[in-house]
């Protein structure tokens, strides 16, 4: 009986000790931590975020590039911090499903982080040259079907999710094609331009300008809804082609153990945040759509989108650790 108790009462403490935790949170500047390098959508939702959430909480949040590694080194950086919610990370299924699935790492992509939420994601667009005279997908298809691997498919890597969303296409439409990988979006748009490549599902924002002067034809979007900034493109689910929802994903994570009015803390300043105009607007003209789901919904959604990118993974015939 007095053992009972004594336990009884321990948990209260410890209950206690985290209650307070969470009043008192944050204690002082709340780092994001982006495994990106600057400029790029990931770095553009991040800083639009935390302007936001600092003045819901009270304290600087600031943006922090720790690029490299695949994006393994931020995200070890934040698995290991400890978990109070002041150091947290901005990252997709790169981050937590696709690197830790092709190389050694330090972390579990999923087992390490407390979910938040998620934040945004970046429009993959199923694209192809002018000059390829081809402006529907059903022509698109009809030319890879006519010979196998006559169509090549650019993409930012080896596993990336343009590359995924691309054997996740040639899946569902029956395709046999050809993969070209490149170091990046810049030279794999200037190989679309020149006709080098046929086709290829990249992000949006640095695809707008070659839509707007007519020399890129976007001919799907893989998302569930249509992009604010294209809205006359219809997404792949629309043109048949179920579930196919593709986009560049990113959600803020905390380390795992982070309590849980912690994490509902941080989740309800983001919520705040992206249901303002301003931020919404900003990040639609740079080609961002917002997507919120509350920390439960990001949980769930990360663990579904975890069991698709390991099986498109394989159907990809790449090489795991």
């Amino acid at each position: 009986m007095k053992h009972t108790v004594v336990m009884g009462i321990a948990a209260a403490l410890a209950l206690t000790a985290v209650s307070a935790q969470a009043e008192s949170f944050p204690t002082g500047p709340v780092t994001i931590i982006n495994p990106y390098a600057a400029g790029g959508p990931a770095d553009l939702i991040a800083r639009t975020v935390a302007e936001g959430m600092s003045s819901r909480l009270g304290q600087p949040v600031v943006v922090e590039n720790r690029p490299g590694a695949a994006t393994a080194i931020a995200a070890t950086a934040v698995a290991q911090a400890k978990p109070d919610g002041q150091t947290l990370l901005i990252a997709g299924s790169p981050t937590h499903v696709v690197t830790p699935a092709l190389q050694q790492v330090n972390y579990d992509g999923i087992k390490d982080f407390a979910p938040v939420a998620m934040v945004a994601l970046v429009p993959n667009v199923l694209v192809v040259a002018k000059k390829s005279g081809i402006t529907t997908v059903d022509a698109l298809v009809a030319k890879a079907k006519a010979e196998a691997n006559a169509v090549s498919f650019a993409s930012v890597g080896n596993g990336s999710l343009p590359h995924l969303s691309s054997v996740f296409f040639s899946q569902q439409a029956g395709l046999t094609m050809v993969h070209i990988p490149y170091k990046g979006a810049a030279p794999a748009v200037v190989d679309l331009l020149a006709g080098n490549v046929d086709m290829g599902f990249l992000n949006a924002p640095p695809l707008v300008a070659h839509f707007d002067s007519g020399d890129l034809i976007a001919l799907g979007i893989a998302a569930s809804k249509r992009s604010r900034k294209l809205p006359d493109v219809p997404t792949m689910d629309e043109l048949g082609y179920k579930e196919f929802e593709m986009s560049t994903w990113y959600g803020i994570s905390a380390p795992a153990g982070t309590p849980a009015a912690v994490v509902k803390a941080l989740d309800d300043a983001i919520a705040a945040s992206l249901q303002t105009a301003e931020i919404g607007d900003k990040l639609a003209n740079q080609g961002v759509e917002v997507f919120y789901m509350p920390s439960a919904e990001f949980t769930s959604y990360l663990a579904k989108d975890a069991t698709r990118m390991l099986s498109l993974i394989d159907a990809a015939g790449l090489e795991t650790k």
